[in-house]
């Protein structure tokens, strides 16, 4: 389906003539939950839904009009005013870092959507990644994917006040649109490869929305960061070794870590224990899918659910709920958080086969609801077949 079809069927708005059209793709990350902000090795993949932006080239403003919140932000490239909490200090800060970095001085207008609520799918980097290329297009700004993925790390980092890694947007960036490969990202050097499994894996993903929508920052995700760092520096003055500010647990050996893990608070410990466990499904997770091995991989990331729960101590009430539906139903391969576990969608590895979907949904509707009956509006139970990477069709 053409973009524009989607931006239709999606929003019922009218397709604007004479406009350049991107599309950024959402993304999951079935198993490196947690860990690409330690430096750590994470699998991703992208999927079919994602951001939609249409605008054209103006002279140094930007004016977008946002069809999710029926809003328009409107400024100046160089007037961009503090973060206010609001849905455009993403578009502030993609301006800021790149007027920074470029001195740029042309703008855009125009419209986003994007498709699916936002919460644990790098809905975030996907609306920034279009803002990022929109303005570096009108601009002339030719950059490679990897330093983009930085720009926006400076974006949530310096502007944002998110101390997140760099999984999402890699994944969206450096993904392909091969339904049986999946991207591995080293974050400690930004080494990657897709990896394609050696048979055909008949599978489709499920995706579950909550119905609970947070910003990032105002859950526990920075606090999980400090304690990371923490974790680190507790490694360190019991280890007697030198530590640096930017030490972060990929520069430890996990044997020096057991050695001294006793000595320190339990919940750095915690921390620390599930990055390194992490770390080791991350590496088992690659054999399993180039082996086409789908009902193992699946273990794995219902592993990994478990010790987001139990030792990175992240999610809430509600989404641990969905978690545990997810996995007690037959035909799931494995399900766990898709983020951080605060907010908004659970995903599984499914058998691909339609009875085994009517039931996911039955049962979801049934249990979920039952116990939180004031989500029954916003809940969502959706399954993707196919991916789809990112799009730019120039009017120019």
């Amino acid at each position: 389906m053409r973009i524009d079809q989607q931006l239709k069927e999606y929003t019922g708005q009218k397709i604007i003539p004479e406009m350049n059209t991107i599309f950024v793709p959402y993304r999951i990350c079935p198993l490196g939950a947690h860990i690409d902000h330690q430096k750590g090795k994470v699998l991703g993949i992208i999927i079919d839904r994602g951001t939609i932006l249409k605008f054209k080239k103006t002279k140094g403003k930007i004016k977008i009009k946002s069809l999710n919140f029926n809003e328009v932000s409107e400024f100046y490239i160089d007037e961009i005013t503090e973060k206010n909490g609001k849905w455009d200090d993403l578009l502030k800060g993609c301006v800021y870092i790149l007027r920074e970095k470029f001195k740029i001085k042309y703008g855009i207008e125009g419209e986003i959507y994007g498709q699916l609520p936002s919460g644990g799918i790098g809905s975030s980097a996907s609306t920034g990644i279009s803002y990022l290329i929109s303005l570096e297009y009108v601009n002339g700004i030719k950059i490679s994917e990897i330093e983009n993925i930085f720009l926006f790390k400076e974006v949530e980092n310096n502007y944002l006040g998110v101390k997140s890694g760099i999984l999402d947007q890699s994944t969206i960036l450096l993904s392909n649109d091969d339904k049986n490969s999946i991207l591995f990202l080293d974050c400690s050097n930004n080494e990657y490869k897709n990896i394609k499994a050696e048979k055909n894996i008949d599978y489709s993903i499920c995706m579950v929305y909550s119905g609970i929508e947070k910003v990032l920052k105002d859950t526990g995700y920075n606090k999980r960061v400090e304690e990371c760092k923490e974790a680190v520096k507790e490694i360190f003055k019991y280890s007697g070794k030198e530590i640096k500010d930017d030490f972060v647990l990929r520069d430890i050996e996990k044997e020096i870590f057991l050695k001294y893990k006793n000595k320190f608070p339990l919940n750095l410990r915690k921390r620390a224990e599930h990055f390194y466990s992490e770390m080791e499904r991350v590496e088992k997770g690659m054999e399993l899918w180039e082996k086409g091995d789908i009902e193992d991989f699946g273990k794995l990331i219902r592993q990994s659910g478990e010790s987001s729960i139990k030792n990175y101590e992240c999610g809430s009430e509600e989404m641990i709920k969905i978690y545990e539906i997810l996995n007690s139903i037959k035909g799931v391969y494995g399900a766990r958080f898709s983020g951080a576990g605060f907010r908004g969608w659970c995903f599984a590895f499914i058998k691909n086969d339609k009875r085994i979907k009517n039931e996911i949904k039955i049962t979801l509707k049934n249990e979920y609801l039952k116990f939180y009956p004031q989500f029954l509006k916003d809940f969502k139970v959706i399954f993707i077949d196919k991916k789809a990477s990112f799009f730019l069709n120039s009017s120019l």
